[in-house]
């Protein structure tokens, strides 16, 4: 049993009365035993404890790196995966040229890594950091990370507040610019899965093997990606735990050898977790690999499904610059992927999921289409000012269409999770979001007194709505929304269009007539 803690204690003060130093190893686990005594424990659990990896192999500071004197020693807290490549350096080299790595570039900091790269700077050198804070560039920009932004700018708070959300909810994930600054060491702590680190390199290994066990066991389990892939605007960890695959995984993970490599299907492991389809490095029963390992997440994927529109995949995944759909790698992808399903379908039952999926695909898009040409009619007819692309109702419905919605449909259908799809991804899509911009169109063009047309001619003109004439009908024939049939109304009867808000006053008011018809 190990107890390097009692042991390096006695080492210590055997050295000091003979006067022989301590090594730095020694003198690291025999002062944090006593003050942070959970990360020796973890250390020595971990494999790197196993191999002798001890706290100043990682934590040196090189000269390319930022350091801190610590007890005579210089450290630094930032352990890069430049650091981790040394002895990991397949990991490393795919990881880089993930989407996981460009997480921070292709989000919370794509706004400042365009305008440092348009001036012709490099914005991986620390340098660019500190003479352009990336904090104070985005504090105010309005992007698909930062929609709230739009209303903030809209009522004039924009200014005032603190936008922290930006450093614990965006960049606790995505990844922060860690940079000393000369004073202090900016966007400290994180341990976000694209970050940018003094070294220039990209990414931190901690986000998925946590301190300082390092634990594959953690990286594949799928709660670990739980932790990111979540909630409205990307559901996966709640798809998953709908979806078979996850029923599977919960009724019989505590059997699993989790930390067997490669991975055998049927063996090691019963159903596949977030890592098995998205990272490989799964074999038969025999042993034989299926698909090698990666830590490239996009290797095994056809579709860029997160934007408003579907994409190929791109083998360049910095979307700051240079992301280009890429057909032949797309569907070199795809067949990696149908190696891992039929670990355990069939290929005809593999070859049919996917038909369906990307006929999803296809009725995303032709969505999605049409509200993107609505929202640009809205803005040629003057309905709504694009200065401001998140601070109106139109342009606040199609963020949720492609943002929130058409994400759930699409990521629905891609992991197997029924309601994602329909109910909570297409449904919604379409009938609240679409349908809510769509009445929200016709009722400013009644208002101004036109008829709109959208619904029967989407590409005409609009004309003038001529006032009727005493009690006659405003509307002669209303489609039925069920049969697309036109309904003749009586002519004694006017046709008014009644709002979510017109229909609860009426409601109040009839429920205060029965109280005091009650009274």
């Amino acid at each position: 049993m190990k107890r390097p803690g009692l042991l390096v204690g006695i080492i210590v003060a055997i050295a000091a009365l003979l006067a022989i130093p301590a090594s730095a190893e020694e003198l690291c686990i025999a002062c944090h035993y006593k003050q942070t005594p959970n990360i020796v424990k973890d250390w020595e659990k971990s494999k790197h404890g196993d191999y002798g990896v001890t706290c100043y192999v990682c934590h040196k500071a090189g000269d390319d790196e930022y350091g801190e004197d610590h007890h005579g020693y210089r450290i630094t807290p930032v352990v890069s995966p430049k650091k981790c490549a040394q002895c990991h350096e397949y990991e490393y080299e795919t990881f880089s040229k993930s989407k996981h790595a460009f997480a921070a570039i292709n989000g919370p900091l794509m706004p400042w890594y365009k305008a440092m790269t348009s001036q012709g700077l490099n914005p991986l050198d620390p340098n660019t950091a500190r003479q352009n804070p990336p904090r104070d560039y985005i504090r105010d920009k309005v992007t698909p990370l930062y929609p709230a932004s739009g209303i903030f700018a809209k009522t004039g708070l924009l200014d005032e507040i603190n936008h922290e959300n930006q450093v614990l909810g965006c960049m606790e994930c995505h990844g922060s610019y860690v940079y000393y600054d000369g004073e202090k060491l900016q966007g400290w702590p994180n341990i976000g899965i694209g970050r940018i680190n003094p070294d220039g390199s990209l990414g931190s290994c901690a986000s998925c093997h946590t301190q300082h066990q390092f634990s594959i066991k953690e990286a594949r389990m799928p709660e670990t990606c739980g932790k990111c892939h979540l909630g409205y605007d990307h559901p996966q960890i709640e798809i998953y735990e709908s979806s078979h695959h996850g029923a599977r995984y919960m009724a019989d993970e505590e059997n699993w050898n989790w930390e067997a490599k490669p991975w055998k299907v049927g063996v090691d492991f019963s159903s596949p977790t977030c890592s098995v389809c998205h990272m490989g490095g799964i074999a038969d029963s025999s042993g034989k690999v299926i698909v090698q390992s990666t830590h490239d997440v996009g290797a095994m994927l056809k579709w860029e499904i997160q934007g408003p529109f579907n994409t190929y995949q791109s083998s360049n995944p910095n979307k700051a610059v240079g992301y280009t759909p890429d057909e032949k790698l797309a569907n070199e992808n795809r067949e990696r992927m149908k190696k891992i399903c039929q670990a355990c379908h069939s290929p005809n039952w593999v070859d049919g999921y996917f038909e369906s999926y990307e006929k999803v695909l296809a009725d995303y898009d032709k969505t999605a289409k049409y509200a993107k040409d609505l929202l640009q009619r809205i803005y040629d007819e003057g309905l709504a000012d694009p200065s401001n692309p998140i601070d109106e109702f139109p342009e606040m419905m199609w963020y949720y269409i492609w943002h929130h919605e058409g994400r759930r449909w699409r990521m629905g259908a891609s992991m197997m999770g029924p309601d994602y799809t329909h109910w909570m991804g297409a449904v919604d899509t379409v009938m609240d979001k679409l349908g809510r911009m769509i009445d929200w169109y016709e009722t400013q063009k009644r208002i101004r007194g036109e008829v709109p047309a959208l619904s029967t001619a989407p590409d005409s003109s609009t004309a003038p709505l001529t006032p009727p004439a005493n009690n006659a009908v405003v509307a002669q024939g209303v489609a039925d929304a069920t049969t697309s049939q036109t309904i003749s109304l009586p002519k004694n009867v006017r046709f008014v269009e009644l709002t979510a808000g017109s229909f609860a006053v009426l409601a109040a008011l009839a429920l205060a007539g029965r109280l005091r018809g009650s009274g």
